[in-house]
């Protein structure tokens, strides 16, 4: 993948206060300084996914969070990681915030990208990138519902290369907590890290009676 180092850069000082709580200064700021470089390694040896690729933003977002992991040789807990990334998010918060899924101007724009991707995703795409996220609607519930489902992701494909698929179920968890900023609520039956076929996503907003 081309590197991007605005992620790391956004979301490195909620990380590294996690960390000087839990460990001290000296050890948060070695860690952040050795996941830097290994943030840049991560990017550049991930599969091409194509640098206008509507969703490679999400390979990069949760590369920053793996990189403490990897740069601590696992020393770093999955419940400390999961802190640092529930940290992340809420220092953003006034990002998501400004989506209301309770109206049908922020169903569209949750669902924005998703459907801007499937449009970029020709058949020559996928020949040209077979390793990038698959999406369809297989399941919609109802007609105009905010719905979607991913059968494929690179980054759940990623972590196991890389032999830390333990954190993939923190990554899907983080969904929730999105979708709650943005007032909403994420109604799933199954994820690709849990081993089921797909992931889903059916999301209403949080005054909705379903």
């Amino acid at each position: 993948m081309k590197y991007n180092g605005f992620y790391f850069w956004l979301f490195r000082r909620p990380m590294k206060q996690v960390l000087r709580e839990n460990y001290g200064k000296a050890y948060a700021d070695e860690i952040i300084k050795k996941s830097r470089k290994t943030y840049r390694k991560l990017v550049a040896e991930a599969d091409d996914i194509g640098n206008d690729n509507p969703m490679a933003y999400n390979e990069l977002f949760a590369l920053v969070f793996v990189s403490p992991y990897v740069a601590s040789q696992k020393k770093i807990p999955p419940a400390i990681v999961q802190e640092m990334m529930r940290r992340s998010l809420y220092h953003i918060k006034w990002y998501f915030s400004r989506t209301d899924l309770n109206t049908d101007r922020g169903k569209r724009e949750n669902k924005k990208n998703i459907v801007k991707y499937v449009k970029w995703y020709t058949p020559e795409k996928e020949k040209r990138y077979p390793t990038s996220f698959k999406v369809d609607f297989v399941g919609q519930p109802c007609e105009g519902a905010c719905y979607y489902r991913i059968t494929r992701c690179p980054i759940c494909a990623y972590a196991k290369k890389l032999g830390v698929d333990e954190l993939m179920p923190l990554f899907c968890e983080l969904d929730n907590v999105m979708i709650t900023l943005q007032h909403g609520v994420l109604h799933r039956s199954k994820t690709l890290a849990d081993g089921g076929g797909y992931c889903d996503y059916y999301i209403t907003g949080d005054k909705e009676n379903i």
